[in-house]
């Protein structure tokens, strides 16, 4: 029951993150809201397979290329979107703080090739691992910034606060408790549901900064 009402309320919110960002789009006519509108299309699509296949048949699908390509497409969707909103100073930045980020993620990939699929692993963590290492050297170019220019550390931190979940989910999923409320996974999800519709306003105000 908890597993269908997590499904359910993670697709609710994408879907009405995909209208919000498609009328910002409509509005402004501005690239970034379109690659935030294909990000949340794309990860909603995914989650919309994956609900769906539960729904009817009470069990997750045994076949995930539907909902894998879906979610690799809303990683390169929001790679593409942080490189659009970085000025040319900030891809030039460079700090150490940033190899903090293969640090986590590649004993995280070793434990997932163990559970997983090897290319679909390799794909959507080499993905997450080039988000969150853009985000992190965004967030402390933003950090240092004044005025205006500082608003993009939210969208940052925001951004980072989905890739640290999505590894949250995949690690408690490598170690299955129940289908229970009892299940970290579950409320994983839940937070992260909640970080992909933090990330409309957080773009918002990072593309009028």
């Amino acid at each position: 029951m908890i597993e269908l009402l997590d499904n359910f309320s993670q697709l609710l919110i994408t879907l009405l993150a995909t209208i919000g960002a498609g009328i910002l789009f409509y509005k402004r006519r501005v690239q970034a809201y379109l690659l935030l509108t294909c990000f949340f299309g794309t990860f909603m699509l995914g989650t919309l397979y994956w609900t769906l296949h539960f729904y009817l048949f009470n069990y997750t699908p045994q076949v995930f290329y539907v909902s894998e390509l879906a979610w690799i497409a809303s990683s390169m969707f929001l790679l593409t979107l942080e490189y659009t909103l970085s000025t040319p100073d900030e891809k030039k930045f460079r700090h150490p703080a940033v190899w903090l980020v293969p640090i986590f993620c590649i004993p995280q990939l070793i434990l997932y090739l163990l559970h997983g699929d090897i290319l679909f692993n390799l794909l959507i963590c080499g993905l997450t691992m080039a988000v969150a290492w853009h985000s992190t050297r965004g967030l402390i170019y933003a950090r240092r910034q004044s005025g205006e220019q500082r608003a993009m550390q939210y969208f940052h931190i925001v951004v980072l606060l989905i890739i640290i979940l999505e590894y949250c989910l995949w690690t408690s999923s490598c170690f299955w408790i129940s289908d229970t409320y009892t299940n970290p996974y579950f409320w994983f999800d839940f937070l992260l549901s909640v970080s992909l519709f933090a990330l409309l306003p957080a773009t918002k105000k990072a593309v009028g900064a």
